[in-house]
């Protein structure tokens, strides 16, 4: 490209004539996915109770989270041998369809089963959309675009939990789907000309790629029985969650850099970070379950707790944005643990003393901050260490261990939760939230003095 057409291009930007239409739709779909995964956890309890089942409550978001590994992976596939125009339209189907069942479901089974959909349809729309930009957009408008991708999942964490709350007050838990269905739709309008113009491939598939999609079958299996484990008796549930264990950490192998699982320096090192890390991401999902069991709070308080913990992430990220070169990456680590750590053992102490609920927030809102803290460094250096052929591979290594990591915790907390069913339920979450804080130790200890310089990623364990 030519220094003229650059210019031209940054002259136009991203909202000009020529792509403002697209990346409007963008943004649109990319506010969809994520209010489906931030603002839902705020009215999750209600959607429970009102179904008849309280125990589900953590299949509601081990389900599309396990879905999704599957998608991922089957959509770069698809979206390298048939082209972006197919995993976009296909996810975005199929996301329509898991949100309308969720409209309409009416009882505990049909609101899986629509979750599970919805979590294969957000999977693939994500990867399909990362596909659009490098095939719609100019190289010096694409840094700008994904700069606009970082508001369009900040706004949905900060005011997403609350005006679900408000949705689900004024109107009924189904409305906050159907929000979410408008904001898809209007997405896809408006992305339908760019998508139209993206070509067909013919091409085929890899002995690698079917390696791939078979891993991530079994991890998908395996981290579905994981977090079924919950709802067995109690001597069977323990077994199966051992069981599974073995399991995800085989078929994560091919999933990820070589070396990911024995914490190697350099790459793998930040992707096994971020399987921690999102360990201690998925505390987040009992907060709204705590509020409404212990403080018995609705929606709407329990919208505005969470949306705390959006403002302290955003905070966080944004200083880390500023002053990365400052900082060591050994030592936003260790910042990172002290406030998750602090954060998480604030919210047990606070539900363990019956303190108000309000200093259960503020724990919550430090460790989210820890997270803001590190996550940006977790997603950037990686790509920076590896080699630009293997971009794609670590992006996507990058995404399967977080949901792994996810799914990993959720499923720790409930089994947790139901093995002391015969306690109150301030020791339940009291123990709970001490026993999430132990994915921690393993992080600081990544990330102790003296750890080794960086190395290069390779593929497979």
């Amino acid at each position: 490209m030519s220094t003229a057409t650059q210019f031209e291009d940054r002259r136009t930007g991203i909202f000009s004539h020529g792509f403002g239409a697209t990346t409007v739709g963008l943004l649109m779909a990319i506010t969809a996915c994520a209010f489906d995964n931030t603002a839902v956890t705020a009215v999750m309890p209600r959607i429970t109770h009102e179904l008849g089942d309280t125990g589900a409550y953590s299949l509601a978001f081990s389900i599309p989270f396990a879905v999704s590994i599957v998608a991922m992976v089957a959509a770069g596939i698809a979206t390298d041998v048939a082209g972006a125009r197919l995993s976009m339209v296909a996810g975005t189907v199929i996301l329509v369809i898991g949100l309308v069942l969720a409209i309409v479901a009416s009882d505990m089974t049909v609101f899986l089963f629509s979750r599970g959909i919805q979590g294969f349809g957000i999977g693939a729309v994500i990867v399909a959309i990362y596909a659009v930009i490098a095939q719609v957009y100019p190289a010096p408008l694409r840094a700008p675009i994904f700069a606009a991708f970082a508001g369009a999942w900040v706004v949905p964490s900060l005011v997403g939990p609350a005006l679900a709350g408000l949705l689900t007050e004024a109107f009924t838990w189904h409305a906050v789907f159907l929000f979410t269905l408008v904001l898809l739709v209007i997405a896809a309008v408006l992305l339908g000309p760019a998508i139209r113009r993206l070509p067909v491939r013919r091409g085929t598939l890899s002995r690698t790629s079917v390696r791939m999609l078979v891993a991530a079958l079994i991890l998908s299996m395996a981290a579905g029985a994981l977090n079924y484990s919950p709802q067995l008796a109690l001597g069977a549930g323990l077994v199966a969650f051992v069981l599974s264990l073995p399991v995800i950490a085989l078929a994560i192998r091919p999933l990820v850099p070589v070396g990911t699982l024995r914490g190697r320096a350099g790459v793998p090192r930040l992707v096994l970070s971020r399987v921690l890390t999102d360990m201690v991401l998925g505390a987040e999902i009992y907060i709204p379950l705590l509020l409404a069991q212990v403080y018995g709070l609705g929606p709407t308080l329990t919208g505005l707790g969470l949306s705390v913990s959006g403002v302290t992430w955003f905070i966080a990220s944004q200083i880390q944005g500023r002053f990365s070169a400052e900082w060591s990456m050994p030592a936003v680590a260790r910042i990172s643990a002290a406030a998750m750590s602090t954060g998480l053992i604030i919210v047990a102490l606070t539900v363990g003393f019956g303190a108000p609920w309000a200093i259960a927030v503020a724990g919550w809102g430090l460790s989210a901050f820890g997270i803001g803290f590190i996550y940006p460094r977790l997603s950037s250096e990686p790509l920076e260490l590896c080699p630009p052929e293997q971009s794609g591979f670590i992006g996507s290594a990058l995404q399967v261990a977080g949901i792994t990591g996810m799914t990993i915790s959720i499923a720790v907390g409930a089994l947790t939760i139901a093995a002391l069913d015969f306690t109150n339920v301030n020791a339940r979450f009291l123990v709970t939230y001490l026993v999430l804080t132990c994915a921690i130790a393993p992080f600081a200890w990544l990330w102790r003095p003296g750890v080794e310089a960086v190395s290069p990623p390779t593929r497979g364990y």
